[in-house]
Parts: structure tokens; C-alpha cells; sequence
């Protein structure tokens, strides 16, 4: 005979399913999402992106720069010459990691990365972006080149001065990535109990309660 659940746990868990729509939830954290595009002190505005390396992963931190709800994917800026590129060329499946401290909740995600280098919609992004961000793709090293000492990976001249000579070679060196996401888990921490659900984005894309 089964053993019946405590009648506050029976509470907590009527409420939560009487209150908490499971779709609802993903729009509301899209939403977070389109916010932290353009709000730099957004809980989601950076976030960790790992890819794998001789079947290590990498982690790193990465800034949130375009999100794509019809079609799940979301979307970020990287040098060409960074390690990740060249890992997500062997290994196009990576994971992502939200965290919000002041909701309590975290968003993991899994999906294939796609690079988009050279192409026209990069050129017009490129075009708008900051002289200041631009720098950062125009230094002489690759990221994780090794230096004899330390040395600012800047090019000689600051953002007013930039040349048409300059801006070419940080251009040949910008990149976006997109995540085209598979799943989605989300977790809140909570002391009457964590919620977390998961969200699959295939064919058959559906939600569903799992244990936290």
C-alpha cells in the first residue's frame, strides 16, 4: 500500500500546480533574457559557456548578445582566434549556464553551436558596435597565446584613432556563435522545495516536472 505524502507537502504541491504554467514560465524567462541584451547589470546579461577539449571541458564567461524565441537560440561574439572556436569546430555541442541570485534560479541549457564569420549580417553588427569593443578583437596575440610577460593584448592606438587598415583586421577577427538549443532545465530554489522542470526543443518539444 503506498505511503500518502505528508498533508503540507500535499499543499505545496497542489499550489505549485495550480499557479505555476509550465509554458508561462519559459516566456518569462525569455524575457529576462531579451532584457539582459542591453542591460549590462542583468542577472542574465553574462553567462558560462562550456565546449569540450580532448573530452575536458572548457568553461568560460561570455556576454549575452542575441536571443531568438521562435526559433530557441541564442547568440554571443568571440574571437576567431580563441581556443573555443577551434573546439566547437571538433565539438559542436556545448552547454550554457544562467544564474539569477535575486529570483534563485538557474537555467541550464544544451545545443549546437553554430559560427557565423564574414557573412553579411555580421558585417552590419560589426558596423554598429562601440569603437571600445571593437579594440578588443584587434590585438596582436590570440587569446591563450602564451606571453614571456605580461603584455596588454591592445593594439597600439586607442578607440578614437582607429584606421580603416585596423578596423579591417578586428573584423577579420570578430565571430558570433549561436546556440541552437536542444533543452532547457529550470531550476528555483525554494525552502519549501525546489522546483525544476525541463524543457525539450526537438520535434516533439515538450515540458515537463523532474526532481530537483
Amino acid at each position: 500500500m503506498p505511503v500518502e505524502a505528508p498533508t503540507f507537502v500535499q499543499n505545496v504541491k497542489k499550489n505549485i500546480n495550480n499557479t505555476m504554467k509550465l509554458d508561462t514560465i519559459l516566456e518569462t524567462e525569455y524575457t529576462e533574457l531579451q532584457k539582459a541584451i542591453t542591460d549590462g547589470k542583468h542577472e542574465y546579461h553574462c553567462f558560462y559557456i562550456a565546449t569540450i577539449n580532448n573530452e575536458i571541458p572548457k568553461l568560460r564567461t561570455v556576454v549575452l548578445r542575441a536571443l531568438n524565441k521562435d526559433e530557441n537560440t541564442l547568440s554571443f561574439h568571440t574571437d576567431l582566434r580563441s581556443n573555443k572556436i577551434k573546439e566547437i569546430q571538433l565539438n559542436k555541442n556545448v552547454s550554457a549556464l544562467f544564474y539569477d541570485k535575486k529570483r534563485r534560479i538557474q537555467i541550464r541549457m544544451q545545443g549546437i553551436a553554430k559560427l557565423d564569420q564574414n557573412s553579411n549580417r555580421l558585417k552590419k553588427i560589426w558596423s554598429f558596435m562601440r569603437p571600445e569593443s571593437k579594440l578588443c578583437y584587434m590585438g596582436p596575440f590570440a587569446p591563450g597565446e602564451r606571453l614571456d610577460q605580461f603584455q596588454p593584448n591592445l593594439p597600439n592606438h586607442n578607440a578614437q584613432s582607429i584606421t580603416s587598415q585596423s578596423n579591417k583586421k578586428g573584423y577579420e577577427n570578430f565571430c558570433r556563435i549561436t546556440i541552437y538549443l536542444q533543452n532547457l532545465d529550470w531550476l528555483q530554489l525554494e525552502h519549501s522545495g525546489h522546483k525544476r522542470i525541463h524543457f525539450s526543443f526537438d520535434k516533439d518539444s515538450k515540458s515537463i516536472w523532474i526532481a530537483s
